[in-house]
């Protein structure tokens, strides 16, 4: 130890600060999520690797869809293989990122997986070889949906509007129909910028409903700051952000919508409008919400279908009495309707049968998100074959699990069965991916986004559509994960966390802002972290006119 600490020493001396840095993290790494769609993405991620590489940088944090290499083209397989070449060549380390519970994984492969909620005693009525909607009791309603029932900028039956005369106003002029519509502009005139309608509403417990609206920009250019949200007692359920032009700020009347579960909940609140407005204006018409419950139910042995006879209680049997379509996830969280029974000749549910249906629909949050269920088996068998399928193309020395932003689960009857708490229900699951990758890999090293893990963040009981709580869940993960932090603000207290936990740290730093502060403020914090491995250069926008100047900075 004496003699390599000698040599250490001597080579800092003679050839300067970079082997200074090399010493002090093992991990300088980028981000990059470079699709494999075309020779021109593979020789710009290739220039990048190797400029990176000639600045001190030595990882590659790789979002290409890895966990799908089974189902590549020989031209995919091709250009992969030819920037992991490139990164031998560079001395540069690719670090696939896979496997994202909270963003779907293996949906892909069976949509079926899905996180579920249940629609329970849903009451339907047999008609032309489908099912409907029994009108008298599935109906919900909001209150002067169109804003024609106004008085001086207010308007009947909302709960509250942002500053009536000043930001808010009734619009005689311009409309999607009627008379009315309500225009919300001078958004500076909030101290938050806030342009808001709001209404408290009434629903039925476990149903899925889509509320949609027509609306109408000008001079309007935030992009994410445009928002239909659902709110239940707890906070959120489900938000939508409306497509906005960035560029001419103008739209013309569109409609948007919002797809949400009730859950336990009898009343709801919707917020439609801006937050942190600057400029511009919005017009809103025309609310409308509609059971969205008449669609394919999720088909898998933990969500279970059952359908009776309203008056008899008669159970009836499927592929006898009636079929079931697949599962189409995009079209449900568009807010598409169809039946989910149908009907076939020789059925003993006869025209005009009145039934009760119990079945589970997709678990939707922010713009449609769904995630997988972490208990039905299928999802573990599908891991082993895809760490398989991922090794015949490369075996790294390191991987990293997309375990981010998991904001549906526990909630259907697989969960239920399963009979885990929602901590021990997610700590089994990355333990399982962390064994199954150990045994594609042995030796290897696994690293992990921190949010589900931390107690300052994500990690927390009533996280968005999860039913528990996530709070210990660091307890039931193996000790050998690394962390990797990510949110800046709490930067200090993760990393002082984990560490203090016995983990491994990791800090994901820059996220597209125009100067290096806050990364400067990362690496300080790394550097007076026990057990942190480095530091990596972040970008969701392929914004890299930073990453010279980074990996300059780490060497100051």
């Amino acid at each position: 130890m004496k003699f390599h600490h000698f040599l250490l020493t001597f080579a800092v001396v003679v050839f300067g600060a970079a082997f200074t840095f090399a010493a002090e993290f093992q991990d300088r790494w980028f981000y990059a999520s470079f699709g494999l769609q075309s020779d021109e993405a593979a020789d710009e991620l290739i220039q990048l690797i190797q400029d990176a590489g000639a600045h001190d940088l030595n990882g590659m944090l790789w979002a290409c869809g890895l966990e799908r290499c089974d189902s590549w083209s020989e031209t995919t397989v091709a250009r992969f293989k030819r920037i992991q070449k490139a990164a031998d060549d560079a001395g540069f380390e690719i670090i696939p990122i896979i496997w994202s519970v909270g963003y779907g994984t293996m949906i892909g492969k069976n949509p079926n997986l899905v996180e579920s909620i249940p629609i329970n005693d849903l009451q339907v009525v047999a008609k032309d070889g489908k099912v409907i909607l029994d009108p008298t009791t599935e109906q919900p309603t909001m209150k002067n949906p169109d804003f024609e029932e106004n008085e001086n900028n207010r308007f009947k039956g909302f709960n509250f509007i942002d500053m009536p005369g000043v930001i808010s106003f009734a619009d005689a002029e311009v409309k999607h129909s009627g008379e009315y519509s309500v225009r919300l502009e001078n958004f500076t005139a909030d101290q938050h910028g806030h342009g808001r309608v709001c209404q408290k509403f009434t629903v039925t417990p476990h149903r899925n409903y889509s509320l949609s609206v027509w609306y109408k920009t000008e001079n309007f250019k935030q992009k994410g700051d445009f928002r239909l949200q659902i709110y239940g007692p707890n906070g959120s359920i489900s938000t939508a952000t409306m497509k906005v032009n960035e560029e001419t700020g103008m739209m013309d009347w569109t409609r948007g919508n919002v797809s949400f579960n009730s859950g336990e909940n009898t009343e709801v609140t919707l917020y439609a409008g801006v937050w942190g407005g600057k400029e511009g204006k919005i017009w809103f018409d025309d609310f409308e919400i509609i059971s969205q419950d008449l669609t394919a139910p999720v088909q898998r042995p933990g969500t279970p279908v059952t359908v009776r006879n309203t008056e008899t209680g008669k159970v009836y049997k499927e592929g006898k009495d009636y079929t079931l379509p697949p599962l189409r996830i995009g079209a449900f969280a568009r807010g598409v309707t169809t039946s989910p029974i149908l009907i076939p000749e020789g059925s003993r549910i006869k025209e005009g049968t009145r039934l009760t249906l119990n079945f589970y629909v997709p678990s939707l949050t922010i713009n449609g998100q769904t995630s997988t269920c972490m208990s039905e088996p299928q999802l573990y068998e599908l891991f082993e074959e895809s760490a398989q399928a991922m090794t015949k193309l490369i075996k790294p020395k390191k991987w990293f699990l997309s375990m981010d932003e998991i904001r549906a689960a526990n909630t259907c009857k697989a969960c239920e069965e399963h009979g885990l708490p929602l901590n021990e229900l997610l700590g089994e699951c990355i333990t399982k991916q962390f064994n199954t990758l150990r045994a594609a890999t042995p030796g290897c090293e696994v690293y992990i986004w921190s949010d589900m893990l931390d107690p300052k963040h994500n990690c927390h009981a009533d996280y968005m559509a999860c039913k528990g709580d996530f709070t210990g869940v660091w307890d039931f993960i193996p000790k050998e994960l690394i962390i990797s932090c990510w949110y800046h603000k709490i930067r200090e207290e993760s990393m002082k966390f984990f560490s203090e936990h016995g983990f491994r740290t990791q800090a994901a730093a820059y996220y597209d802002v125009d100067t290096l502060d806050s990364s400067r403020e990362w690496l300080e914090t790394c550097r007076h972290t026990k057990g942190c491995t480095g530091i990596m250069y972040t970008t969701w926008r392929h914004k890299y006119e930073l990453l010279i100047p980074f990996a300059e900075m780490l060497k100051e």
